[in-house]
């Protein structure tokens, strides 16, 4: 054995050897034909006259078929994509799926609730002067140190590049914004639409089957406001039954979601039941809480993550609403001409004996662009006519503790006696992007008028494009600030 090994590393030498460079000094001289070189070089140059004159008369044929050869290719790119992108959501999907169906608080938000210590819900203006929306008096009131930093917000692309290049991203300390800039962007006070409907809702639906939850678009908070809810409010005759039917995760009258998919268009009302929301007899029974989120920001955070949406992009360039030269690969071949179109991956609305949907019964909706997205998604919602609150995200961080109390007066629900704040993102984060760090970390880019055009739109022509195309109703009855131009 010995032997056989020594005879295989001496033939594997011998070969490597035959492979080795001349040694340092030498000179290798190779003999050519210079004939056949000529030769070789005339039939080149004739193959590349005769390939010219084809391309003459047969340029646009040619060009065709280039341009349907590169769309094949961005089609498979864009397949590839969707592979990726599916991944990641059936992942999402299954973790949201486990979280509803335990119906449970995440590590750290399990509250039990005293129903005899907690209060009906109610707001009015004296209420309302004992809490001041300046960034210090909310972080205090939040249990916050913002002297302990906050980490930078990345995408996953950038995380990943960190980690593949050892790189720890360290804490930044806080500048916090003042409340003169807060109010230049969001106003003095909280928006919330559809309380003139909450009596009707409440007269229509028996106490005791009353329930609430989020309904919004991708990267508009629902999980926060479905936190602040199930840590805040209670309905307390559900809670309280022992009746088997009401006994179950949502005892507590607070969904996870609408039962037809939160992030689903209003149509999918009545046609379409989420999984975890096979159970339950009437969708009526339930009050949609709309969260809305300034269109800027909302644009910034899909371009981190964009879940079921899909629309060309590129890291130069996103937001971005009309093609500028970075967005030729994705087939819009004119500079600063139309715009960048958009389709969203909706559940099927199936309902009833039809079949149930998973994450490969989607379907496709169409949009001009993203701002069309958030414009119908929308709007389609404000003009509905049953019980329905829309609210904003940044309420939820400058307001929260009174747009959580109407939102639970709406439903009749009570509130606790102290209000909690989250104690973990509501995303399920942990570690340094978890808890306050997160808070104090929503407070300060969402508070800095200058952080949320940071990297924003910078092409006058996106800007354009958004001043011009956005829903002017919902920017003035929501007081969110169009862009500089």
């Amino acid at each position: 054995m010995p032997a056989e090994s020594s005879s295989r590393r001496s033939s594997g030498t011998s070969r490597h050897a035959l492979v080795q460079p001349p040694r340092s000094g030498g000179v290798q001289l190779i003999s050519v034909n210079s004939t056949r070189i000529a030769w070789i070089l005339s039939i080149l140059l004739s193959f590349t006259l005769c390939l010219q004159i084809m391309l003459l008369f047969n340029h646009d044929d040619f060009v065709t078929q280039m341009s349907i050869m590169e769309n094949k290719l961005m089609e498979e790119i864009a397949y590839v994509e969707d592979i990726a992108s599916d991944a990641f959501n059936a992942a999402q999907h299954r973790e949201d799926e486990e979280e509803e169906e335990s119906g449970a608080f995440k590590p750290g938000q399990r509250l039990v609730f005293d129903v005899e210590k907690m209060h009906d819900a109610s707001w009015d203006e004296s209420t309302t002067e004992q809490y001041s929306m300046e960034p210090e008096d909310i972080l205090r009131r939040a249990g916050v140190d913002p002297s302990e930093g906050y980490m930078p917000q990345l995408s996953f692309r950038e995380s990943r590049a960190n980690e593949r290049r050892g790189i720890t991203v360290q804490k930044k300390m806080v500048e916090l914004p003042t409340l003169e800039e807060i109010q230049s962007m969001y106003g003095s006070k909280a928006h919330i639409l559809g309380l003139e409907r909450c009596e009707a809702f409440r007269n229509s639906v028996p106490e005791i089957d009353r329930l609430m939850g989020p309904a919004g678009l991708f990267n508009s908070a629902t999980n926060l406001l479905a936190t602040l809810l199930k840590m805040n409010c209670v309905n307390s005759k559900r809670f309280q039954s022992k009746e088997k039917r009401y006994m179950n995760s949502f005892r507590t009258g607070i969904l996870p979601q609408a039962p037809w998919g939160k992030h689903n268009p209003v149509t999918w009302r009545n046609i379409h039941s989420a999984k975890f929301a096979k159970k339950l007899l009437h969708q009526t029974d339930f009050l949609p809480i709309v969260i809305i989120k300034d269109p800027i920001t909302w644009f910034a955070s899909m371009c981190r993550h964009g879940y079921e949406a899909r629309w060309w992009r590129t890291p130069q360039h996103c937001p971005n609403l009309v093609p500028n030269k970075y967005d030729k690969r994705g087939g819009y071949k004119k500079i600063g001409q139309g715009e960048i179109a958009a389709r969203v991956k909706f559940a099927t609305p199936y309902i009833g004996k039809q079949p149930m949907p998973d994450p490969k019964n989607k379907t496709f909706v169409n949009y001009t662009s993203m701002i069309d997205l958030w414009n119908t998604w929308y709007s389609d919602w404000h003009d509905v006519e049953f019980p329905r609150l829309m609210i904003r995200f940044e309420d939820l961080l400058f307001h929260a503790e009174e747009t959580i109390t109407k939102v639970c007066e709406c439903g009749g629900g009570k509130m606790q006696k102290k209000f909690h704040y989250m104690e973990d993102s509501a995303k399920g984060s942990t570690g340094v992007h978890s808890g306050s760090a997160g808070f104090l970390a929503s407070l300060v880019n969402y508070g800095n008028s200058t952080l949320r055009m940071k990297d924003i739109m910078r092409w006058e022509k996106d800007a354009d494009y958004f001043n011009e195309h956005v829903d002017k109703e919902l920017m003035e009855l929501f007081s969110y600030a169009y862009l500089d131009v």
